[in-house]
């Protein structure tokens, strides 16, 4: 489980702006995949924040590393939305008191191999 899960918190603005923003120059790859696989867009970050710090319970985190910030893991997860689900890869920060969103993206759907 994720250490200090009780206190993981996600930006909101890293998913609408960043995460599902098709128009980022960046983002916007996530973006699309994310809409390919779950129908959301950055109009949905709310929903995806709940959905995401909801299936958090429920999935194993495995420790990436240790950086001069805090502790990077590696959390996947099934987000199901409607008829569709998704493989959700996340990345959290963790120190002594948060845990919080660094990155997420799809890696594939539910009943595939990661």
């Amino acid at each position: 489980m994720l250490p200090n899960i009780s206190k993981a918190s996600i930006d909101l603005k890293k998913l609408t702006h960043y995460v599902l923003n098709q128009n980022h120059p960046e983002g916007r790859h996530k973006a699309r995949v994310f809409l390919s696989a779950l129908g959301v867009t950055s109009a949905d970050g709310e929903w995806l924040s709940n959905a995401i710090l909801a299936a958090l319970w429920k999935s194993n985190a495995v420790l990436q590393e240790d950086t001069n910030w805090g502790t990077i893991y590696r959390v996947d997860m099934e987000i199901v939305r409607g008829q569709r689900c998704a493989k959700i890869r996340t990345g959290w920060l963790c120190t002594l008191d948060a845990a919080k969103l660094a990155t997420c993206f799809v890696v594939g759907g539910c009943d595939e191999t990661t």
